[in-house]
């Protein structure tokens, strides 16, 4: 199992749900040939991005329409991922024990929301899991609340003063690490490496943690940037 605090945080949440008997494969949301074409993009986009990034030059002419184009394909491939991962959830949880229904247009954090509702987590930690699955991120993308700045930078929710976040580049990267992260998670749940946990009492609780404190220095970098 990874040390990433991100896929650990994610396997234990999975194991959770599973122990919560809210499992049931539903066939009809499963493509492999999908699911085996995403892994292909993830590795071609991984690559081209990196070459990109390597070109940025300040100096260059052209700098500012590059990084507008790296901001938006980043944020982009973070978006597939999310939008990857509610569809993995779709097809493994068992939505008639949870309350109230979900469709193709609800957002990964609607679902996320029902699963820890069901599962009764508090307020707290359940603000933790969606800042793990960048809750606030994926609807001001989705919801078109974003610029894209020439300065560098993606400005999500312009209009809202306690909302307003830049995300820089840099950012942006440890987005795209942390959504990798959680689908490689999922991915090796799925597959059964090492559904168990050693510690048992307070494993869950201190990986709760581990992610919540990472969203926090992100949220911190974001502060510092402002």
């Amino acid at each position: 199992m990874s040390n990433n605090p991100n896929y650990k945080a994610t396997f234990l949440i999975l194991n959770d749900i599973e122990k919560h008997d809210l499992i049931q494969f539903t066939k009809e949301h499963f493509d492999e040939s999908y699911f085996r074409n995403f892994l292909d993009f993830q590795k071609a986009f991984t690559f081209s991005f990196a070459e990109i990034i390597k070109k940025l030059d300040p100096l260059d002419k052209k700098y500012e329409y590059l990084s507008m184009f790296v901001i938006y394909s980043e944020s982009s491939y973070i978006i597939s991922h999310l939008n990857m991962m509610k569809i993995f959830l779709k097809i493994i949880i068992n939505t008639s024990k949870i309350k109230g229904e979900f469709n193709d247009c609800s957002l990964l954090s609607a679902l996320i929301k029902k699963i820890c509702n069901k599962m009764q987590y508090s307020e707290k930690l359940k603000n933790s899991v969606l800042g793990l699955f960048l809750e606030q991120f994926q609807t001001a993308i989705i919801s078109g609340q974003y610029i894209i700045s020439k300065n560098g930078y993606l400005i999500i929710y312009p209009n809202d003063k306690q909302l307003m976040q830049h995300i820089s580049i840099e950012t942006l990267c440890d987005y795209s690490l942390q959504v990798m992260a959680i689908f490689d998670a999922m991915t090796d749940w799925s597959n059964g490496k090492k559904k168990s946990v050693k510690k048992k009492t307070s494993s869950f609780d201190e990986l709760i943690h581990d992610f919540k404190k990472q969203v926090e220095i992100l949220d911190e970098k974001l502060n510092n940037l402002t």
